[in-house]
């Protein structure tokens, strides 16, 4: 979530009271918490106007009010012992202004294989602790990659935890200090993390006139950005590769959660008879957990940019060339 979706979500939890956001925080991961709770304390008064802009639906209510005034810490503490036993409470609190918060958070940008790598070598608390405050579903697509025993010893030792000691929070502090995730990407990594979030059009453009300028960034650039649904608008030769290069089960698991485009697209360079097939294993794939599709979806695509990297897959702008 960006920081304004933060804010306005703190902002909307203020508005709706203690008992609403009780029942909200029991929800959500320790880092969504954290999050959220440091933006409650630099919340101090809300008026009206942004009340109505971020209550949409509650634009009655918000219209009699002059202003929305609320001591936030207090608020804060308050919905979070209500909403956790004490201990627990206590720990997040403690959290909220801890360096290591903001630490996490920033490794959480980094891709689930390379945060897998750095903890496979740590204990399985250390790497409970930091599995503990990352996004759900970084924190499943790390678990999937880590070595079967360190996931089931880290799995064990948080079903049987609630909130990290004083000293575990310590030396994951440590740990991740020594990490220098002190800043979010930079370079080309930042700016394919910005490409990922702009429209198609907009990426289009931007790389096309980078092109211009320097054709190595730009190969570069389209390649980290490349996921799994960009096979509906890869030429049909990339796709044919792609296939070769793929296993049956993992793509299948991948299609199971794609847009029908990416389906119909790969359908398109097969037989008629392995086309057939293929909907037809789909259809009687039944339910896949989301972590397992998700997994499978970020295999494909690492797949899609490993041949991108070796040039075995050419882009569109290339093959028109």
């Amino acid at each position: 979530m960006s920081q304004a979706g933060i804010e306005k979500s703190a902002a909307l939890l203020l508005a709706l009271g203690e008992e609403a956001t009780v029942a909200v925080l029991r929800y959500l991961s320790p880092l969504e918490v954290s999050r959220l709770g440091s933006a409650m304390r630099e919340l101090e008064v809300l008026p009206r106007e942004r009340v109505r802009a971020i209550l949409r639906d509650y634009v009655a209510e918000a219209a009699g009010q002059t202003g929305f005034a609320a001591d936030t810490g207090r608020f804060l503490d308050e919905t979070l012992k209500q909403a956790f036993r004490p201990e627990r409470a206590q720990a997040l609190l403690q959290q909220l202004g801890a360096a290591g918060t903001r630490a996490v958070e920033t490794l959480a940008w980094r891709e689930p294989a390379e945060i897998a790598g750095l903890l496979e070598a740590q204990p399985p608390q250390l790497i409970g602790a930091v599995v503990a405050q990352l996004p759900r579903d970084v924190a499943a697509a790390v678990l999937d990659l880590l070595p079967g025993k360190t996931r089931a010893d880290t799995l064990q030792g948080l079903a049987h935890s609630d909130a990290p000691s004083a000293d575990m929070l310590h030396e994951l502090d440590d740990w991740l200090a020594g990490l220098d995730t002190g800043s979010p990407p930079q370079g080309e990594a930042a700016v394919a993390s910005l490409l990922g979030q702009m429209s198609e059009g907009s990426v289009a453009a931007a790389l096309s006139q980078i092109d211009q300028n320097d054709a190595a960034l730009a190969a570069r650039l389209r390649v980290r950005n490349l996921v799994f649904e960009d096979l509906a608008r890869l030429p049909e030769s990339s796709r044919k590769t792609f296939l070769r290069n793929i296993g049956a089960r993992t793509l299948l698991h991948a299609l199971k959660g794609s847009d029908e485009g990416v389906l119909d697209a790969l359908t398109a360079v097969m037989s008629p008879t392995a086309a057939q097939r293929m909907r037809d294993d789909l259809d009687t794939l039944g339910a896949l957990p989301v972590t397992a599709i998700q997994a499978a979806q970020e295999d494909a695509g690492a797949t899609l940019r490993k041949l991108a990297a070796e040039g075995a897959i050419p882009f569109p702008e290339e093959e028109a060339a």
